[in-house]
């Protein structure tokens, strides 16, 4: 399988893409890179318009796919197996939904949503969403939208 070959980013965003990605804030991004976080966040906005992401989610998702970062810096190990439901979840995250729109679609309530993510991160061993929209991409082969 190929790899997508980047968009036209600059050497900073790439280095800006590859940290968020790796699920670092926007505060420490600035810090790792020696600018400030508004530095941070102008990067990140160009690069959202360059790659067509609406969030950090895809941004990551991107990053990933096109060889940024491999599955070792991003997949957390498994633990316990996942839930149906679960995995539903999961797998719409990985799609890039909102809460919101995960529980319309599952006809739940968005508690319900943020209930199975937080089983879900303990279950995966992630700390927030766009980690395990990567690990459902690299375990499942979910790929965004």
């Amino acid at each position: 399988m190929e790899e997508a070959r980047p968009a036209k980013l600059t050497c900073r965003e790439l280095d800006v893409l590859r940290l968020l990605a790796l699920g670092l804030s926007n505060r420490l991004i600035a810090r790792e890179l020696d600018i400030s976080e508004k530095t941070a966040k102008n990067h990140l906005s160009s690069i959202y318009l360059k790659i067509g992401a609406t969030d950090r989610t895809q941004a990551a998702l991107y990053a990933r796919q096109v060889g940024l970062i491999g599955p070792r810096e991003v997949v957390p190990s498994a633990g316990p197996a996942l839930t149906a439901r679960e995995r539903g979840v999961l797998h719409l995250l990985a799609l890039g939904l909102s809460n919101r729109l995960i529980a319309r679609e599952l006809g739940i309530s968005e508690k319900t949503v943020k209930n199975h993510l937080s089983s879900i991160y303990l279950k995966i061993g992630a700390t927030h969403r766009t980690q395990a929209a990567l690990y459902a991409q690299y375990s499942e082969g979910v790929s965004p939208t």
